[in-house]
């Protein structure tokens, strides 16, 4: 424990030595610079602009390995494989591969991620047709966001088919971490709450409600987060959200990767909670 509070203290101690940005502060995505159809990928960057990331998979089912990329400013101090706070702007792509060559925009999402929160990680992954993102920021009050979305065939976009969050503490013995899990197609949102006790046992409590099940599109999300009393947002995702104000702190002088804080997370806390949604 004497490791992680001295942990705790640096990161700390980098957060308030550095100087609070804005996202507003920073020029907006230019989606009208973005193409429909391109016959390279590098195409639908606009200048001034990079690919921090990009990922392959099938997401319509055609059996051709379609791309969904991370563009971020060219000249920005984020780093996606090191401990660093999100870019002041960023957009998810997805491409199409079209059946005689080239590429299809089928999603734009300039508002869905998180900007300028500390020690930020973003993985993308193409599971069974499914885009999956998930992003996790935060220093000692840590969410870790999960969004799914499916090709919608009759409207030709990508719709919002469940949505996860973890929020939790570093380290996490000291509060009670709450996972909320919403599943649209269904209408189901289970929430479960972790709770520690003093003599260092652990339990969890299971709450299922229904929810409406209407619909949001991967074009339309707001970047969010849940209320203090873990009630869902959902209904303003298709809303602009608050800014949040954080710092561009250089988390890699830490000499610890992402990778790496994520599995300190996982060691932290015992309990099946840790081993079944962090790891």
């Amino acid at each position: 424990m004497r490791r992680t509070s001295s942990f705790s203290l640096l990161t700390a101690a980098l957060f308030f030595a550095a100087p609070r940005l804005s996202a507003q502060d920073a020029p907006p995505f230019p989606a009208s610079a973005v193409p429909a159809q391109a016959v390279r990928v590098q195409a639908f960057v606009p200048a001034g602009w990079k690919a921090a990331r990009e990922v392959s998979g099938d997401l319509n089912g055609d059996g051709r390995a379609d791309r969904v990329l991370h563009v971020v400013q060219a000249d920005t101090h984020y780093d996606p494989d090191a401990v660093t706070a999100a870019p002041e702007a960023q957009a998810l792509l997805i491409l199409l591969a079209e059946r005689g060559g080239g590429w299809r925009r089928a999603g734009m999402a300039t508002r869905l991620l998180q900007t300028v929160v500390p020690q930020y990680g973003l993985d993308l992954t193409i599971r069974r047709g499914v885009l999956i993102v998930n992003q996790n920021f935060g220093m000692t009050e840590v969410t870790d966001l999960t969004h799914r979305f499916r090709l919608e065939p009759a409207t030709r976009r990508f719709l919002l088919i469940g949505r996860d969050q973890f929020n939790y503490h570093r380290p996490q013995e000291l509060s009670d971490p709450v996972k909320v899990s919403e599943n649209y197609l269904t209408g189901q949102r289970l929430t479960t709450t972790g709770h520690y006790t003093s003599g260092g046992g652990y339990r969890e409590a299971v709450r299922r409600e229904s929810i409406p099940r209407t619909k949001a599109y991967f074009d339309d999300i707001v970047q969010d987060s849940e209320d203090s009393n873990g009630a869902s947002r959902r209904d303003a995702e298709a809303r602009r959200g608050k800014t949040v104000q954080e710092t561009r702190a250089p988390y890699d002088r830490i000499g610890i990767g992402y990778a790496a804080l994520r599995a300190v997370d996982a060691r932290l806390a015992g309990g099946t909670w840790k081993r079944r949604n962090v790891a």
